[in-house]
């Protein structure tokens, strides 16, 4: 059995749209599906269409058969109502309580002030910052008849709340952590300041013989259900993947491929995962059928360098010649044999190789 190891970097706030340097114009911004917004939020479907229809806190565009788009600001809106929600504020007081001066400023930074008009059945309670690894203590808002479990933490907690839910194989606590993460944070923050972390502790209890693989593997399969859930979501509609993502032939480790693919979909940008152990026909044939700009690979453990030769042949042949790209720690270790044959190597680090990869296909 292998170590889950997943190299973490800083994450930060997701950046403004990239110019479209081919055209010289800027990129109409993202639109997002309910199921992607259902995704980057941690919010069910049906609460999404409940918010609407009753409360009227989020109006996302609808497309001309009637289906939902939300754009980022309806996707940032939708955190601050959650957060609103965690102070305790009822889902029918939201609306009025974001139009309090300074509320949104106060959420959006996470800060501690307390509210100028109290949320109707809460209380403040004062609770310490111990457990953040911080001295003193912070006032927050609960309901009445609650605690303060529900209180905004860090995401160093949710990941040590990942961890336990795997070892007890408690799926329902593992879904409930993971969507607060997702809705307070973000997609991409709780991907890698929560589960991220939780699933290389889960495999170095393995490791240790502290754990049994069945734990591992739980978490593993739970984070690849959720990153492909995301990327179908992200698919902008009707719009063929300009770059790809598959694993080399013999390649299983896909946990890093997934984000990087999650990357480039959060720019708007339509990516396709193809999956482990993708033969270098499919894709070819797909790259093809698609007319992709970019086609990013990714070899864990070892570089199978006839194929990579072959896949890059391959691609050069199509008429839109697609950017061959090859990431993954056995890729970085042999980086100067890539470039020496012509073929980009991508950086470790998730936020950079999706820079690398929206440069290919025109974004920068």
């Amino acid at each position: 059995m292998h170590k889950v190891c997943i190299k973490v970097s800083q994450v930060s706030p997701e950046p403004e749209p990239r110019r479209d340097v081919s055209r010289g114009t800027m990129p109409r911004p993202p639109r997002f599906t309910i199921r992607a917004a259902s995704a980057l939020t941690g919010i069910n479907q049906n609460t999404l269409r409940a918010w609407e229809r009753r409360h009227g806190l989020v109006r996302p565009e609808r497309t001309p058969k009637g289906y939902r788009l939300y754009s980022d600001d309806d996707i940032e809106r939708l955190r601050l109502i959650q957060r609103a929600l965690q102070e305790g504020v009822t889902i029918g007081r939201v609306r009025e309580y974001l139009d309090e001066p300074g509320i949104i400023e106060r959420l959006r930074q996470g800060g501690d002030l307390v509210p100028a008009s109290p949320a109707q059945g809460t209380r403040l309670v004062e609770v310490s910052l111990a457990s953040a690894g911080l001295s003193g203590t912070t006032t927050i808002r609960v309901p009445a008849n609650g605690h303060p479990d529900g209180a905004e933490q860090p995401l160093t907690a949710f990941a040590g709340q990942i961890e336990q839910a795997a070892l007890r194989f408690d799926r329902a606590a593992l879904e409930r952590t993971f969507s607060r993460a997702v809705g307070l944070y973000s997609l991409r923050q709780a991907f890698y300041h929560a589960l991220a972390p939780a699933l290389t502790r889960v495999g170095q209890r393995y490791l240790d013989n502290l754990a049994d693989v069945a734990t591992e593997h739980f978490l593993t399969a739970f984070a690849r259900e959720r990153l492909l859930s995301a990327l179908a979501g992200l698919r902008p509609l009707h719009q063929q993947p300009r770059a790809l993502f598959a694993c080399v032939p013999g390649e299983q480790h896909e946990i890093m491929l997934m984000l990087l693919s999650l990357e480039v979909g959060l720019e708007g940008v339509s990516a396709l995962y193809l999956g482990a152990n993708t033969p270098i026909e499919a894709v070819e044939r797909v790259a093809a059928a698609a007319g992709s700009r970019a086609v990013a690979v990714s070899a864990t453990l070892a570089l199978p360098q006839d194929a990579v030769l072959q896949l890059r042949d391959r691609l050069a042949a199509l008429p839109r010649r697609p950017r061959l790209m090859v990431g993954g720690p056995a890729a970085w270790k042999n980086r100067a044999w890539l470039e020496a044959n012509g073929i980009e190597a991508l950086s470790l680090e998730p936020d950079e190789a999706g820079a690398q990869v929206l440069r290919a296909i025109g974004r920068d």
